[in-house]
């Protein structure tokens, strides 16, 4: 075994572990500020990429795409709110998991239902496409 390979995996372990550190990190934080384990956070950032994509493609300009994802993601997250996760905050932690949980594949599958499998794409307008000068 050469040390190349020894490095490379040494980094790989540790770029590895750092990840599982921000994500565990970003969970406890969330669960200090909530008082509730959301695992379906990351759904509504979904909700929001699709409603960006689709709203311009549909109109072509990319700055009403990112308006109808902030509508999509807010409207999206009161519904979830409002629906699901006031009963929660008083339910045992791995009801809140469960609950969220579901939350994530029905999302999943709602999307797959209303845009396909395939992936959508998005232009980069002129304004962002650049280098900062």
């Amino acid at each position: 075994m050469s040390a190349i390979l020894i490095i490379e995996q040494i980094l790989n372990g540790l770029q590895f572990g750092v990840m599982l550190f921000l994500m565990a990190a970003g969970l406890t934080l969330i669960f200090g500020v909530m008082g509730l384990i959301n695992l379906a956070h990351g759904s509504l950032y979904m909700v929001g990429a699709f409603a960006a994509a689709s709203m311009a493609g549909l109109t072509g300009s990319f700055f009403i795409g990112l308006l109808a994802a902030l509508i999509a993601a807010a409207l999206a997250g009161a519904i979830i709110e409002i629906v699901v996760i006031r009963r929660l905050y008083k339910a045992a932690h791995l009801d809140q998991v469960l609950a969220t949980f579901a939350l994530i594949l029905i999302f999943s599958e709602g999307t797959r239902w209303l845009f396909g499998s395939f992936p959508l794409f998005l232009e980069i307008p002129e304004l962002l496409s650049g280098p900062i000068s």
